[in-house]
């Protein structure tokens, strides 16, 4: 059984056996403790490994940071260190984890093991919506473990390759996998085309994120979700609400503040197009949670997207918003304003056609 340990005094005269095969620097992962005797581990070592988990005793310049060992039953195999947040240094240097592999363990898949369970550990500590690592050009291996784990590499420089993994962590938006899972289940609920809408939806904000420097699977998922709240029927604003309160109780709050602003590019329920089909309650919800907003770009992308998602793929933006005109009878002179000026801005930070980056004439839901 192969499962993640945190360095405890329990476990450390393993861990002593294990730091002193490690280097004292390998492809940038400094071991200080190589060479220490076991008395000075247990005194010295240990005590700081963790207090630095904490947040004490930190060196100037140091943030938090969890040591780990990996073990493979009662046999310690690696050791994953976890960042708890990014400070200057390490947003343009070695990021949130470093980790080695006992040579005799390697290419046995215990580098994707630990990196996976280090993962699970950074989605309950780590603020950032990405990971970031970094490893050596000339460690292929170590690179594979990352991509293993969804990572893509967004940079290179002297050498170096910059890694980054989504990290839908501290509860604001759900996996891609459990994302799916929910979506299918609204299908099942309130069958009908929101759902290859949604799907369509999903796809360009994931083409969009990667061009435009946001987290492609955040933007994915946030895209897929947009309009969950209509697995509770066959509603008009009432989607709104019920897609807000769904994701809350779920416990993700940046998927519910979607389900909330993707309907309002102007932020204001007036430029709603559709039927007021609301509570007293629930109009009151969404104007309050409206006025409290203040958009970033994962809500101006995903309005961007609802204006070009068709149930059938992607659409022109005029002819899906004269197409949305044509159903309801209007549609809100200052959204089809801002909706153009979103297709603007995005084009700008992607350098690229809008139409070209979605895959307009390709993709298919």
């Amino acid at each position: 059984m192969i499962f993640l340990k945190q360095a405890q005094a329990q476990c450390s005269l393993k861990e002593w056996e294990f730091v002193q095969k490690m280097p004292v620097d390998e492809n940038g992962l400094t071991n200080p403790y190589h060479g220490i005797s076991y008395e000075g581990f247990l005194e010295t070592a240990l005590p700081e490994m963790m207090a630095f988990a904490e947040g004490k005793q930190l060196p100037d310049g140091y943030v938090p940071e969890t040591f780990f060992f990996l073990w493979d039953n009662d046999m310690i195999v690696g050791q994953f260190r976890l960042r708890h947040y990014l400070c200057e240094s390490l947003s343009t240097g070695a990021g949130h984890i470093g980790y080695f592999i006992a040579n005799n363990c390697r290419g046995k898949g215990y580098g994707t093991a630990g990196l996976r369970l280090t993962l699970e550990e950074a989605h309950r500590i780590v603020p950032d919506e990405e990971i970031y690592l970094r490893v050596n050009e000339d460690n292929p291996a170590s690179l594979h473990v990352m991509l293993n784990n969804g990572g893509r590499v967004v940079a290179e420089h002297n050498g170096k390759l910059f890694v980054r993994i989504p990290n839908p962590g501290k509860g604001r938006y759900p996996s891609k996998t459990e994302a799916k899972s929910l979506l299918s289940d609204g299908g099942k609920c309130n069958p009908g085309p929101w759902i290859n809408h949604s799907k369509t939806a999903a796809h360009c904000a994931e083409k969009i994120a990667l061009y435009s420097g946001l987290c492609p699977e955040k933007a994915y998922v946030l895209g897929l979700l947009h309009d969950i709240g209509r697995k509770f029927g066959k509603r008009h604003l009432g989607h709104v609400s019920d897609g807000y309160s769904y994701m809350m109780e779920l416990g993700y709050p940046d998927a519910a503040r979607i389900c909330l602003t993707h309907s309002f590019n102007e932020m204001q329920i007036e430029g709603y197009v559709g039927n007021f089909d609301t509570t007293e309650a629930e109009t009151t919800l969404i104007r309050t949670k409206l006025k409290e907003t203040k958009p970033d770009d994962y809500d101006l992308l995903i309005q961007l997207c609802d204006a070009i998602s068709g149930s059938d793929g992607v659409m022109d933006i005029l002819d899906r918003m004269n197409d949305v005109k044509r159903r309801y009878g209007h549609y809100d002179q200052n959204k089809w304003n801002r909706n153009l000026e979103l297709k603007t801005l995005f084009e700008r930070r992607m350098k690229l056609d809008l139409y070209a980056a979605v895959e307009k004439d390709q993709f298919h839901p």
